[in-house]
C-alpha cells in the first residue's frame, strides 16, 4: 500500500501538469464600437475572472473584432484572425448576414459558435458547433398565440415590418384555419417618406381594426405609437400586442394616460434582483472610466419615464449570459479533460480536438442568467424559458402574468383587480354620450333653448347615465346623433349608420338611448346587459264597450257545458224512472199505499172482471162489474216514482229545491246521491263565476293578437321602417311573423319614419292601423293617449342596453354599476318617474271602485225574461188544464145518469137498478153491469130485461158462468152455484150460493 500522502501528491503533480492554460481567449464579433452588447461581453469576463469558483487557475481574455453588418467576407477574415490568436469560443454576430458565414468557419474548425440573435432560418437541428440563447422561434410564437387566446381575441390585425415578423407569427397566422369564427387581417408596415405611417394607420381605423399586433423592431415601436395617436388609434378602446421582448426599453410615457392596453412579452426583469446588481456594477464601472453610461433609466432621464433604471436589452442580458454559460461549461469538461487551446488557420485542415465536448457541455449546462433559467433540449434549442406578460400602466410597465411551455399564459390578476383598474382609469375622464329624441328617455327640456349642454335634456336615460356617472365617478357630454338613426348595416357601402356608426367611428364613447340589443348590432358593437326588458307588442284603437249579454247569465258555463248538463238531466232521469220500475223494494212499499176509485155516487169500483170483459164485448166494448171493493188498477200503481215524479225530482235537485218524494231502494238512493254531488259542484261553480260575467264590462275588439292582425285584410299594421321591430319581423322564421312581414315588405306604405309618427297614425285612422314596436314606447303611450291600448303580448323578449365601441373595457364596469341600479331598485323608481308621473303620465290610470259595482237591468235583464217567459206557458198549460178537466167532468156527468135521465144514487131500488142496469155508451154497447150495489136482485126479473137494449140476452145467462157479487146481508140469495149451470142455458131456480164477503168471490184472487 501506498501512503497517503504520496498518492495526493502525485494527483496535485498531475492536475498541475494537465490544468487549463493560463489566459483562455475567446472572440466577440461586435457590429458597432462599445455596442451594448460588447459592454455586457467585457463585463461578464471580468466576472468570470473576478470569480473564483470559474476557472480559478485561468483568465478569460476578449478578443474583440469589429464586423460590418453586411459585409461577409470581411467577417469571415476577422474570423480567421481570431482563430489564429487561439480562441476557445467565438460569440457574435448579431446581423444575420454575417453570422451565417461565421457559423460555417466555426463548424469547419470545430471551434464553438454562441450567438444571442433571434434567428428565423434555424431548422429543426441545429448545426453541430453552434449554440443560441435566444428563445427558440417556434417556441415563442406559440406562446404570442397561447398570449392572443388568453386575451380572447376573436378577431386581430398584424402590422408587420419584414418577412421576419410572418415566421415569426406563423402560429398566429395558422390559428384562424384552427378555430371558428376568427377574422385576422395582415398588412405590411410600409412607411411613406419621413417613416410615416400615418395613412396605412387611418384605412386601419376606418376598417374598425381595434386588436393590433404589431411587430417591428423596438427602434421603431415608439415612432410607430405615436403616428398611431395622432389618427386616434391610442384610446381605450384599442388593443396592442407588441411582439417585442425589449418594449421596457421603449419610452411609453406618452401613452400610459390614455387607458391604451398595451401588451408584450418580457424575458429580462428588470426588477430582478440579479439583474439590478449587474447592471448597477456596470454603471459603476462606466462611471468609473468616465465612459457614457449606455443605459437608459429614471436615474437619467426624467422621473415621469417609463423606462426602468436597471432596464436592459434582451440581446445585452443573452450576451451576459451567454459568456457564463461557456466559462461553466468549459469549467465543467476541465475536471474530465485536459483542456489545451489551439492556434488555428483557416488554410488548414486542423481543428481544435476539444471543440465538440465543449459544445456539448455547454448543451447539457444548466444554470440561472439574466434572461431566467437557461436550458437547452436534445436538439439543442431553447425551448424550455418562461416570459413574463406585462402590460402599461400609468406606473409603467407591470407584470400581469407569465408563460412557460407547461402552463401556457396566466395571468396573475384577478377579475376585481383588472376592474378596479378600468374603474380607476375612468375617473374624471369625460365620456361621449351618443343619443336620440325620444319619450320618455331623451327629450328637450321645455326651456332648452335657453340651455346650453346637458342641461338642456332630461329623460329617463339622462337620470341613467348621471346615476352611472356618479357610481364609476366620470363626466359626460350629452351628443345627439348626426343622422338621427338608431344604426343599421349597410351591406353595399359595407358600414354602420347611426349611432352605431358613431361607435365604430370612435365620435362617441357611450350610446345611451332605448337602441335594442341584437345579434346584428352585436356584431359591430359591445353591450351592456339591458337596462330595460321589453319586447314587440302591437299599439291599437281602444275597442268600444261592448254591451251586456241579455243572457249573461249563462255564461258562467259553456255552450258545450249546458248541453252536457241537459243531457245529463235527461239521462238521470229516465235511468232513475226505469230502474225504479224494476226494483221491488221501490215497489212493494208503495203498495201498501194503494188508493180506491169511487163513482159519482160514491160507491167503490172494482177491477175489471176477467170473466165480464169475455162475455160483454160482442160489441168490442169492455164491461166492468161494480160492487167489489179493490184498488186502481192503472198503469202506475204502486209506482212512487213515474216518468213525471222522476223529471221532477231531478230537477228540483238540480235546481238546490226539495220535493215531498223520496227514494227507497239504495239503488235509486244510489242514484240521487251522485246526482245530488253532480248538482253541487255544478252550482257552486256557476256561482263562483257568476258575478264576475255579471259585473265586468267587456270590450269588443276586431283584433286580440297577432295572428288575428295577420289573419285578416281590413286593418293595415306596420312599424319604423329600418328599425329592429321590422328586422325582428323580417328575420323570423315563424309562421305568422312571416306572413306579416311579407304584407308590410309588399305594402311599403305601412312603414314609418318614427314611433311619433306611428302613433299619429293610429289615432288619426281610427281602427284601421295597428302600429308594431317596443312595449317600453307602447306603455308610455297609453298612460297618456287614452284612446290607445296594447293588444295581446310580447311577440319576443330583449333588451335596452347601452352601446360601447368595440372590446371598450367599460363594459364590465358600465355592466356592474347597472347591476347595482337595478338591485337597489333604482331602475324602477326612474321607470315610475318617466312612465306615470312626469310630462302628463298617470291620465289613463283606472280608479278602482271603492265598493261592489251595482248591477243593472241590462246585466239581469236575461233573468226576468226566463221569469217572464215561464209564467207566460204556466198559464197557458193552466188554460188548456183547465178547458180539459172542464170536457172531462161533462163527459163523466153523462156517464153518472140512468137511462131514463135520472141521476144514479145510492138509494136507489131494484127495479131501478134492474131496469138500468144496463148502460150505453153513445150506442156503443153495454159499458157497464151494476150488480149487488143497492140490494138484493131477483132472477125472475132477469128474463124481463130486454135483449134488443145490449148484446146481452138475459142476466141469468150472463151471471151463470161464474160471475159474482157480494149481497148486502146474510140470508140472500143472488146467483146461483156456478156446478148448476149447464150449457150456457137459463139458470135453474133454486140454485144460489151465499157469498157474505167479496174475499169468497172465486173471481176475487184473480182481480
Amino acid at each position: 500500500m501506498y501512503p497517503r500522502g504520496l498518492i495526493l501528491a502525485v494527483v496535485l503533480v498531475y492536475r498541475s501538469v494537465t490544468a487549463l492554460p493560463n489566459n483562455i481567449k475567446i472572440g466577440g464579433l461586435f457590429e458597432e464600437a462599445n455596442s451594448l452588447e460588447e459592454i455586457a461581453f467585457k463585463y461578464a469576463v471580468d466576472h468570470i475572472n473576478r470569480n473564483r469558483e470559474l476557472l480559478p487557475r485561468s483568465r478569460v481574455m476578449a478578443q474583440i473584432e469589429r464586423v460590418p453588418p453586411h459585409d461577409s467576407f470581411y467577417a469571415s477574415k476577422r474570423v480567421c484572425h481570431s482563430l489564429s490568436q487561439g480562441v476557445a469560443a467565438l460569440f457574435g454576430p448579431n446581423s444575420p448576414y454575417t453570422a451565417h458565414h461565421v457559423q460555417s468557419i466555426c463548424d469547419s474548425k470545430e471551434i464553438p459558435h454562441i450567438e444571442t440573435r433571434w434567428d428565423y432560418r434555424v431548422g429543426p437541428i441545429r448545426e453541430q458547433y453552434s449554440i443560441n440563447l435566444f428563445p427558440y422561434p417556434p417556441a415563442l410564437s406559440k406562446a404570442y398565440l397561447a398570449l392572443v387566446m388568453a386575451m380572447d381575441w376573436r378577431d386581430y390585425i398584424i402590422l408587420y415590418e419584414d418577412n421576419e415578423g410572418l415566421v415569426r407569427l406563423q402560429e398566429l397566422l395558422k390559428y384562424p384555419s384552427q378555430a371558428k369564427d376568427m377574422k385576422v387581417t395582415i398588412r405590411q408596415l410600409i412607411a411613406g417618406p419621413g417613416n410615416d405611417y400615418r395613412s396605412l394607420l387611418k384605412e386601419i381605423k376606418l376598417a374598425g381594426n381595434r386588436r393590433i399586433i404589431l411587430d417591428c423592431s423596438s427602434d421603431n415601436i415608439h415612432q410607430i405609437l405615436i403616428q398611431a395617436q395622432q389618427v386616434g388609434m391610442m384610446t381605450a378602446y384599442h388593443n396592442y400586442l407588441i411582439t417585442s421582448l425589449d418594449l421596457h426599453m421603449v419610452e411609453l410615457e406618452d401613452f400610459k394616460y390614455g387607458g391604451t392596453n398595451i401588451t408584450a412579452f418580457r424575458l429580462v426583469n428588470p426588477n430582478d434582483e440579479k439583474v439590478q446588481n449587474v447592471v448597477r456594477e456596470w454603471i459603476q464601472g462606466e462611471t468609473w472610466h468616465k465612459r457614457q453610461i449606455p443605459f437608459a433609466g429614471k436615474s437619467i432621464k426624467d422621473s415621469n419615464s417609463t423606462l426602468d433604471p436597471f432596464a436592459i436589452r434582451t440581446e445585452t442580458a443573452l450576451m451576459y449570459d451567454a459568456a457564463l454559460l461557456f466559462a461553466t461549461a468549459l469549467s465543467e469538461l476541465d475536471r474530465s479533460q485536459d483542456v489545451q487551446t489551439a492556434v488555428l488557420s483557416c488554410d488548414s485542415e486542423l481543428t481544435w480536438q476539444h471543440g465538440n465536448s465543449l459544445i456539448n457541455y455547454m448543451k447539457l449546462v444548466e444554470m440561472d442568467g439574466l434572461s431566467g433559467k437557461i436550458k437547452f433540449d436534445a436538439a439543442g434549442f431553447r425551448s424550455d424559458f418562461q416570459l413574463e406578460i406585462v402590460e402599461l400602466k400609468k406606473e409603467g410597465l407591470v407584470k400581469v402574468g407569465s408563460w412557460d411551455p407547461t402552463n401556457g399564459a396566466n395571468f396573475s390578476r384577478n377579475f376585481t383587480e383588472i376592474t378596479t383598474g378600468i374603474v380607476e382609469s375612468l375617473h374624471n375622464k369625460t365620456l361621449i354620450v351618443s343619443t336620440i329624441l325620444n319619450d320618455p328617455f331623451i327629450m328637450l327640456k321645455e326651456d332648452s333653448e335657453t340651455l346650453v349642454g346637458n342641461d338642456r335634456y332630461e329623460g329617463f336615460n339622462v337620470d341613467l347615465i348621471e346615476e352611472i356617472s356618479q357610481i364609476l365617478g366620470f363626466n359626460y357630454t350629452i351628443k345627439l346623433v348626426a343622422d338621427g338613426n338608431y344604426g343599421s348595416y349597410d351591406k353595399v357601402k359595407g358600414e354602420w349608420s347611426g349611432m352605431i356608426g358613431e361607435l365604430q367611428s370612435q365620435k362617441a364613447d357611450l350610446v345611451v338611448a332605448d337602441i335594442t340589443i341584437t345579434y346584428e348590432r352585436e356584431q359591430g358593437v359591445d353591450f351592456t346587459m339591458p337596462f330595460m326588458n321589453l319586447g314587440v307588442t302591437i299599439l291599437y284603437k281602444k275597442p268600444t264597450k261592448k254591451d251586456p249579454n241579455l243572457f249573461s247569465f249563462l255564461s258562467p258555463l259553456s255552450f258545450d257545458v249546458w248541453i252536457y248538463i241537459i243531457t245529463a238531466y235527461l239521462a238521470v232521469s229516465l235511468l232513475l224512472f226505469t230502474i225504479s220500475r224494476f226494483s221491488p223494494f221501490e215497489k212493494s212499499m208503495a203498495q201498501n199505499e194503494a188508493k180506491f176509485l169511487t163513482d159519482n155516487a160514491g160507491l167503490r169500483l172494482a177491477r175489471p172482471d176477467p170473466l165480464y170483459e169475455a162475455i160483454f164485448t160482442c160489441t168490442g166494448n169492455p164491461v166492468r162489474s161494480i160492487g167489489t171493493q179493490a184498488h186502481v188498477d192503472d198503469e202506475d200503481q204502486g209506482q212512487t216514482f213515474t216518468a213525471m215524479n222522476s223529471f221532477w225530482f231531478i230537477l228540483a235537485a238540480l235546481l238546490g229545491q226539495g220535493v215531498d218524494i223520496l227514494p227507497r231502494a239504495f239503488s235509486t238512493r244510489m242514484i240521487a246521491a251522485l246526482w245530488w254531488f253532480f248538482t253541487l259542484i255544478m252550482i257552486s261553480s256557476y256561482t263562483a263565476n257568476l258575478a264576475a260575467f255579471l259585473t265586468v264590462e267587456r270590450m269588443e275588439s276586431p283584433i286580440e293578437s297577432a295572428e288575428d292582425l295577420a289573419r285578416q285584410q281590413k286593418i293595415k299594421y306596420g312599424s319604423v321602417q329600418g328599425g329592429s321591430t321590422s328586422a325582428f319581423f323580417r328575420d323570423s322564421k315563424i309562421n305568422t311573423y312571416a306572413k306579416m312581414w311579407a304584407y308590410m315588405d309588399q305594402n311599403q306604405n305601412v312603414f314609418t319614419k318614427s314611433n311619433k309618427e306611428g302613433v299619429e297614425r293610429v289615432l288619426r285612422e281610427e281602427g284601421a292601423y295597428a302600429f308594431m314596436m317596443e312595449s317600453t314606447v307602447v306603455d308610455y303611450v297609453v298612460e297618456r293617449q287614452c284612446e290607445l291600448t296594447q293588444v295581446g303580448g310580447l311577440l319576443d323578449n330583449k333588451g335596452y342596453g347601452i352601446g360601447l365601441p368595440p372590446n371598450s373595457p367599460y363594459r364590465t364596469p358600465m355592466t356592474n354599476a347597472i347591476l347595482q341600479l337595478q338591485e337597489g331598485g333604482r331602475l324602477h323608481l326612474l321607470k315610475e318617474k318617466w312612465w306615470k308621473r312626469m310630462r302628463g303620465g298617470g291620465q289613463c290610470e283606472e280608479k278602482p271602485d271603492s265598493g261592489a259595482a251595482a248591477l243593472s237591468i241590462a246585466n239581469v235583464g236575461g233573468i226576468f225574461v226566463v221569469l217572464l217567459a215561464g209564467l207566460g206557458i204556466a198559464c197557458v198549460t193552466a188554460l188548456i188544464e183547465f178547458l180539459w178537466t172542464g170536457r172531462k167532468i161533462t163527459r163523466e156527468k153523462k156517464l153518472a145518469m140512468w137511462g131514463d135521465g135520472s141521476p144514479r144514487s145510492g138509494g136507489s131500488s131494484q127495479e131501478e137498478i134492474l131496469r138500468n142496469g144496463f148502460e150505453k155508451l153513445e150506442g156503443h154497447g153495454v159499458t157497464h153491469l151494476d150488480l149487488a150495489a143497492h140490494g138484493t136482485v131477483s132472477l125472475s126479473r132477469c128474463s124481463t130485461l130486454n135483449p134488443t137494449s145490449g148484446s146481452i140476452h138475459s142476466l141469468p145467462s150472463a151471471g151463470c158462468g161464474g160471475s159474482c157479487a157480494v149481497p148486502p146481508g146474510p140470508n140472500v140469495n143472488l146467483l146461483p152455484h156456478p156446478s148448476s149451470i149447464g150449457g150456457g142455458g137459463m139458470c135453474p131456480p133454486g140454485h144460489y150460493v151465499r157469498y157474505h164477503h167479496q174475499e169468497q168471490c172465486p173471481h176475487y184472487n184473480n182481480m
